[in-house]
C-alpha cells in the first residue's frame, strides 16, 4: 500500500524505498504479529456474555479471521493460529485456567478449523467464492467443524472442572452458533477482499454518483432497520420486527451480489452486537438471538452469491453473444436460421451482400425463394438431421439475387435444438470463384494437351520419315516390276499377283505408322516469357496429384529458395514435367512398388543454369534401354508409342537444356534437366 501511495504522490526525500529482500525477510513476523494483536482485539470486543466467564461468546469473530487466514494462507499456518488462541485463552477468561486444559482447548481449536480448510481444498472450495456452490460448501463445513469443535472445547474444560457437565448442551450449542455466526460473517468479506486487492477490478466512472446515492441509501436502510428493532418499534419483545433487517440485506443483495451483501451482513451483525451491548433485553433469550443472527448472515450470503454468479453468467452470455455476432457479421459465408417450415429467422450481413437484398426483404420469406432446384429442402432437413443414415448434409445448388441473375452455392446444414421448437442452421458459399477456377483449369489441360500434340507432331515428322522410306521405297519397286511384267507379250499371272500382293502390304504398314501421327496433325509455336520455376513445378505436380492419388503415389517437391526465373514456354515445361511424372507413377503402378513415392527437386546447377529433377521408387530402368531410353518408340509400356521422353527432350533442348536420366538404380530412376537461367536465346518456333 505504501509502494502505491508512493508511486502517486511521491515518496517523501527522507523515505528511502526499502530493499525487496528486506521486505520479504520482515514480511512474515509482521503478519504474525499483525495477525496476533488483531485476533486478540477481536476477542476481546465480542467478549460479552461469556458463559461461565471463558470465551463462549454469542458471536466469535475471530473465529472467522483465523478460518480466512488458514483457507488463504493454508494449514501450514496453523502453529500461528494455534499461538493466537493460547494467548487469548491465557489472557481473556475472567477464571484461572490451567496450562492442560488451556493448551488442550487451544489445540482442538486450531486443528479443528484447520482441518476444515483442507477440507475445504480438498472439495474443490474456491476462495473467491464465484460460485453459489462455494457458499454452500462454507455453510456446511463451517456448521459441522464448529460443532465439532464446541463439543470439544467444552468437554476438554467440563473435564478440568471449569464448567459443570450439566451445562454441557448449553455451552456446547452456544459455542457453536457463536463460531459459525462469526465465520459465516466475518469469512467471505474477508476472502472477498483478498480477491480484490490480489485482481483489482476496473473502475467504473461512468455512472459513479449514482451508485455512490445507491450505496448511501442502502446503508441508511440498515441503519432505520437497526433503530426499528432496538428502539422500541417491537414493543415490548423488541425482536418482533427482526424481519426488517431482511429488507434492506435483499436489497443489496439483489441490486449489488454477494461482496456487498456480505460486507451488509457483517455491519448488521456489528450493530446487533452493538445494541446488545447498549441496551439490555431480558426478555430475550439468546439462543434465539443467536439462531436469528444465523439465519441473517445465511439468507443475505446464499442470496448475494446467486445474484452475483447470476450477474456472472449474464455478462458471459452477452459476451459470447458479442463474439457470435462480431463472428457472423465478418464471415464472408452467409449464415441464415430457418424454422420447421422453412421461414427464415435470421441472417448475418453476408446473406445480404449475396442475395443483393436487405434484411427486411429476407427475414420472414420462404428459404426457397432463394435457392433453386430443391423443393423438398425442408424434408431433406429434418430428414438428415433426425436419422441415424449416413447422407450428405453438403449441397452444390444454385441460388438467386434480387435481379434474377442465378449463381452457384455450396449448402451446409445444421441442426439447434433449442426448447420446443425446430430450427435449422444454413451456410451459403458462393462458389462462382471456385467454378471459374475449375474451368480455367480444364482449359490449361486441354492447352497442355494441344502443346502436347503439337510436340509429339512435328517429333514424329521426323522420327517417322525412315520408317516411311522403307515401304514407299518398296512399293515403288514392286510397281516397277508389275509394269515390267505387264510390258511382256505373255505375262505370267502369278508372279504379277505376288508383285501386286506386296505393293498392297507395304501400303497398309506406311498406312499403319501414318495412323500412329494422325491425331497429332496440329499446328503451333513456341511463347517464352520469363517464368518462375516454382509456378511450373507446382502446375505440373497439381494436374498430376489426382492420378497420383488414385494410385497411392506420394509427390513431394523440394525448391531451393531465391531461384532465378527462366525465359521459357511453361506450357511445354509443363508438359516435359507431367510427361515425367506420368511415366514414374506407371513404373510405380507395373512394379506395384511397397515404396511409392516421387520426388521432384529443383535447384541451381551453376550460376545460369537451374536443374529440375524427377526421383522415383519404381524398378528403375532395365540396363538393355539405358543407351536407348531417348529414341522414338522404344518404350516398356504394352500401349507406349515410345515417343514421350524423346519428345520431352527436343522441347527441353529447344530451350537451350538438355534431359538426361541421371540415375537409374534398383531402387527407382532419376531425370534431370536443365533450362539456362536467363533462358534461352533462340527464337521461337513450332514444336
Amino acid at each position: 500500500m505504501q509502494e502505491a501511495v508512493d508511486d502517486i504522490v511521491g515518496a517523501p526525500e527522507w523515505a528511502a524505498p526499502m530493499n525487496p529482500r528486506t521486505w520479504q525477510a520482515w514480511r512474515g513476523p509482521a503478519l504474525f504479529v499483525g495477525y496476533v494483536a488483531l485476533y486478540l482485539a477481536l476477542d476481546r470486543l465480542s467478549f460479552i456474555e461469556a458463559l461461565h466467564g471463558i470465551g463462549i461468546t454469542p458471536w466469535n469473530p475471530s473465529t472467522g479471521l483465523m478460518l480466512a487466514l488458514l483457507i488463504i494462507k493454508g494449514p501450514r499456518w496453523s502453529s500461528i493460529v494455534l499461538t493466537a488462541e493460547l494467548l487469548s485463552g491465557a489472557t481473556l477468561p475472567v477464571v484461572s485456567i490451567p496450562a492442560a486444559p488451556l493448551f488442550v482447548g487451544a489445540l482442538v481449536v486450531a486443528g479443528g478449523y484447520a482441518s476444515a480448510a483442507a477440507i475445504l481444498r480438498v472439495v474443490g472450495f474456491a476462495a473467491s467464492l464465484h460460485r453459489s456452490h462455494d457458499v454452500v460448501l462454507l455453510i456446511v463445513v463451517t456448521i459441522i467443524s464448529s460443532c465439532f469443535v464446541a463439543c470439544g472445547f467444552v468437554a476438554t474444560y467440563a473435564a478440568a472442572g471449569i464448567l459443570p457437565w450439566t451445562g454441557f448442551a448449553d455451552a456446547a450449542f452456544q459455542y457453536w452458533i457463536g463460531d459459525a455466526i462469526g465465520i459465516v460473517v466475518l469469512v467471505p468479506p474477508l476472502l472477498i477482499l483478498n480477491q480484490t486487492i490480489a485482481h483489482p477490478a476496473p473502475a467504473d466512472h461512468g455512472r459513479r454518483w449514482l451508485q455512490l446515492v445507491e450505496i448511501a441509501a442502502q446503508g441508511v436502510s440498515i441503519v432505520a432497520a437497526l433503530a426499528a428493532v432496538f428502539l422500541g418499534a417491537g414493543g415490548d419483545h423488541a425482536f418482533r420486527v427482526f424481519y426488517l433487517l431482511f429488507l434492506p440485506l435483499i436489497w443489496i443483495a439483489t441490486r449489488r451480489g454477494l461482496a456487498a451483501a456480505s460486507w451488509a451482513v457483517l455491519a448488521i451483525q456489528v450493530g446487533l452486537i452493538a445494541g446488545l451491548e447498549f441496551q439490555d433485553h431480558p426478555e430475550v433469550p439468546l439462543r434465539a438471538f443467536q439462531l436469528l443472527m444465523f439465519a441473517l448472515a445465511t439468507t443475505g450470503l446464499m442470496l448475494g452469491a446467486v445474484v452475483s454468479e447470476r450477474q456472472r453468467l449474464s455478462c458471459a452470455l452477452a459476451e459470447s453473444e458479442g463474439r457470435r455476432t462480431t463472428i457472423l457479421n465478418t464471415a464472408r459465408d452467409g449464415v441464415l436460421t430457418i424454422d420447421a417450415h422453412g421461414q427464415i429467422q435470421s441472417i448475418n450481413p453476408a446473406v445480404e451482400r449475396l442475395f443483393g437484398r436487405p434484411s427486411n426483404l429476407l427475414i420472414g420469406h420462404d428459404v426457397r425463394e432463394l435457392v433453386d432446384g430443391m423443393p423438398d429442402l425442408v424434408p431433406r432437413l429434418r430428414r438428415i438431421t433426425c436419422s441415424s443414415a449416413a447422407e450428405t448434409t453438403c449441397w452444390e445448388l444454385h441460388a438467386r439475387r434480387a435481379d434474377g441473375c442465378a449463381f452457384p452455392i455450396e449448402l451446409s446444414v445444421g441442426r439447434l435444438d433449442p426448447p420446443a421448437t425446430e430450427q435449422y442452421t444454413l451456410v451459403l458459399r458462393d462458389v462462382t470463384s471456385r467454378r471459374n477456377a475449375e474451368a480455367r483449369a480444364r482449359e490449361h489441360q486441354a492447352e497442355l494437351a494441344h502443346v502436347s500434340r503439337i510436340s509429339l507432331a512435328g517429333e514424329m515428322a521426323a522420327a517417322l520419315a525412315h520408317e516411311l522410306r522403307q515401304p514407299l521405297t518398296a512399293i515403288a519397286a514392286y510397281g516397277r516390276g508389275c509394269l515390267r511384267l505387264l510390258a511382256e507379250p505373255a505375262p505370267e499371272p502369278a508372279m504379277l499377283h505376288e508383285g501386286v500382293l506386296e505393293v498392297v502390304q507395304q501400303a497398309e504398314r506406311a498406312g499403319d505408322v501414318l495412323g500412329r501421327l494422325r491425331e497429332f496433325l496440329r499446328g503451333g509455336s513456341c511463347r517464352c516469357a520469363l517464368v518462375e520455376v516454382a509456378s511450373i513445378i507446382d502446375a505440373a505436380i497439381s494436374l498430376g496429384r489426382i492420378e497420383a492419388m488414385h494410385k497411392e503415389i506420394e509427390i513431394g517437391s523440394r525448391i531451393d529458395p531465391d531461384l532465378p526465373p527462366v525465359l521459357a514456354d511453361h506450357i511445354q515445361i509443363e508438359q516435359v514435367l507431367l510427361n515425367l511424372l506420368r511415366n514414374a507413377m506407371d513404373a510405380i503402378e507395373t512394379a506395384n512398388s511397397e515404396r511409392k513415392v516421387i520426388a521432384v527437386e529443383a535447384r541451381r546447377k551453376s550460376s545460369r543454369a537451374i536443374e529440375i529433377s524427377v526421383a522415383d521408387s519404381g524398378p528403375g530402368v532395365i540396363d538393355e534401354l539405358n543407351g536407348k531410353i531417348f529414341e522414338p518408340f522404344v518404350t516398356t509400356k504394352p500401349l507406349g508409342m515410345g515417343l514421350g521422353l524423346s519428345i520431352s527432350r527436343s522441347i527441353v533442348e529447344s530451350h537451350g537444356g538438355s534431359l538426361q536420366m541421371a540415375e537409374s538404380i534398383a531402387s527407382g530412376a532419376v531425370f534431370a534437366f536443365d533450362l539456362p537461367a536467363d533462358g534461352p536465346e533462340t527464337s521461337s518456333h513450332a514444336g
